[in-house]
C-alpha cells in the first residue's frame, strides 16, 4: 500500500510540473487561449505560481492582441459570414475575462482585463440578420427540400445567435415542414398462406423504434392510420414489405444408443483402502428438431419517380432443437453434458406462430439497419 501511495505521489507531482510546462509550450506555439487556461488552472491552486504568472502575463496580452486582430481583418473581409467569426473572436476574450476574474491569484497579475459585452452583442445580432436574410431568400424555393433543409439551418444559427429574432420561430416551423420527408410504412399484407400465423407484430415493432429513435432530423416515418389522420397533403416515399415465403420443414427426430465409461472411479473399499475401476452405463439420446425459414421482400416505393427506388431480399431462418436421455447403469459413468441431457425433459415441437415470431427476430435487425442507412443522409 506504501508503495502505491508513493507512486500516486510521484504521479501527481508529474501531472502538476508537466501542467505547467505545457502552458508554457502552448505560450512559445503561439496557442495563448490555451496558455492562458492552464495559467489560470495553476494559480487557482498556487497564487504565487512564478512560471505561472509569467505565462499568464504574456498569453492574456497576446490572446487579446490575436482575436481583435482577427475581428479587424473579419470586418474588412467580403465574407458574407464574417460576423460569425466576429462573435466568436469577441466571445473568447469574454470568456477570459471571466476566467481572470474568477482566480484571486490571476487578477493580481492582469488586474484589468477587458470585455466587450456591446460588441458581442452587435455582432450576434448582424450575424442573426446575415442568417435570417439567407434562410428567407432559401424559403423562396421551399418546394425544393434541399433549399427547404438550407432554410432550417440557417434559422437554426439565427435562433442561437438572437433567440427569438423577429420570426424566427415561425419561420422554422415552416421550413421544417418543406424539408421533412415523410415515409409511410404500410402493413404487411395478410400471409394468410404461411401456416395462418400472426404478423402484425412485426411491423408494429418496427414502427415503434422508427417513432422512437431519430434517423435523419428531416425524415419521419408514419403508419397508415397516422397519414389519414394528420391528412397528409403528400408522402414522399412508401415503405413496402411482404413475406416471399416461410416454411416449416418436417420435424427431425432421431435416437442413438452407446455405452459410456469412466475409469479411476472407486467402486469399493477393502481394509480401508479405496479400490478403483470402470464403471458403466448405456446412454440413450433423443434428439428432435424443426426449422422454420423464408424471405422477406423489402422495398422503398418512390412517389414522385413512381417507381421503386430501392428493393431487398432479406433470408431468414431458425432451428429449434432439444435433446434429452436416459441411462441405464452407473451414474458416475455420465459426462457433465450427458447428466444435463438425462435431466432435460422432452418438449413439444413450438407451434407455428412462436417459430414465426423467432425467425422475424433477425428480420427485424436487417430491416432497421436497411431504413437507418438509407435515410441517415436523406
Amino acid at each position: 500500500m506504501k508503495r502505491y501511495l508513493q507512486l500516486a505521489l510521484i504521479l501527481i507531482v508529474m501531472g502538476s510540473l508537466l501542467s505547467c510546462a505545457s502552458g508554457k509550450k502552448a505560450l512559445k506555439r503561439g496557442n495563448y487561449d490555451k496558455a492562458v487556461a492552464q495559467a489560470v488552472n495553476r494559480l487557482r491552486s498556487n497564487d504565487d505560481h512564478k512560471k505561472a504568472t509569467v505565462t499568464l502575463k504574456k498569453a492574456y496580452k497576446y490572446a487579446v492582441e490575436t482575436h481583435i486582430n482577427n475581428v479587424n481583418r473579419a470586418k474588412a473581409s467580403n465574407d458574407l459570414l464574417k460576423w460569425e467569426s466576429i462573435a466568436r473572436d469577441y466571445q473568447q476574450i469574454n470568456f477570459l475575462y471571466d476566467e481572470i476574474l474568477r482566480c484571486p491569484g490571476c487578477r493580481e497579475v492582469v488586474p484589468n482585463p477587458v470585455k466587450y459585452d456591446a460588441e458581442l452583442a452587435s455582432a450576434k445580432r448582424n450575424a442573426a440578420e446575415v442568417r435570417y436574410d439567407l434562410g428567407v431568400e432559401a424559403l423562396k424555393f421551399k418546394k425544393d427540400r434541399i433549399k427547404a433543409i438550407e432554410a432550417h439551418e440557417h434559422f437554426l444559427v439565427v435562433r442561437d445567435f438572437v433567440p427569438r429574432y423577429k420570426d424566427v420561430e415561425e419561420k422554422l416551423q415552416e421550413a421544417m415542414y418543406y424539408a421533412t420527408l415523410r415515409v409511410v410504412v404500410e402493413d404487411i399484407p395478410s400471409p394468410g398462406r404461411l401456416l395462418n400465423v400472426k404478423h402484425e407484430f412485426f411491423v408494429n415493432k418496427i414502427n415503434e423504434y422508427l417513432h422512437n429513435t431519430r434517423v435523419n432530423e428531416y425524415v419521419r416515418f408514419y403508419t397508415p392510420s397516422e397519414a389519414e389522420a394528420e391528412q397528409l397533403e403528400y408522402v414522399d416515399h412508401i415503405i413496402r414489405m411482404e413475406f416471399d415465403r416461410f416454411s416449416l420443414g418436417n420435424v427431425f427426430s432421431s435416437k442413438n444408443t452407446r455405452e459410456v465409461s469412466r475409469d479411476s472411479v472407486v467402486i469399493a473399499t477393502r481394509d480401508g483402502e479405496d479400490i478403483y475401476g470402470t464403471v458403466k452405463a448405456k446412454l440413450t439420446v433423443h434428439e428432435k428438431a424443426i426449422t422454420g425459414s423464408g424471405l422477406l421482400d423489402f422495398k422503398i416505393y418512390d412517389n414522385d419517380k413512381n417507381k421503386v427506388i430501392t428493393q431487398e431480399k432479406f433470408p431468414s431462418e431458425y432451428t429449434w432443437s432439444i435433446r434429452w436421455a436416459s441411462f441405464n447403469g452407473d451414474e458416475r459413468a455420465l459426462s457433465e453434458e450427458e447428466l444435463e441431457m438425462v435431466n432435460t425433459l422432452e418438449a413439444s415441437v413450438p407451434n407455428p406462430q412462436w417459430m414465426f415470431e423467432e425467425f422475424t427476430a433477425p428480420l427485424y435487425d436487417q430491416v432497421i439497419a436497411k431504413v437507418r442507412n438509407y435515410y441517415r443522409g436523406y
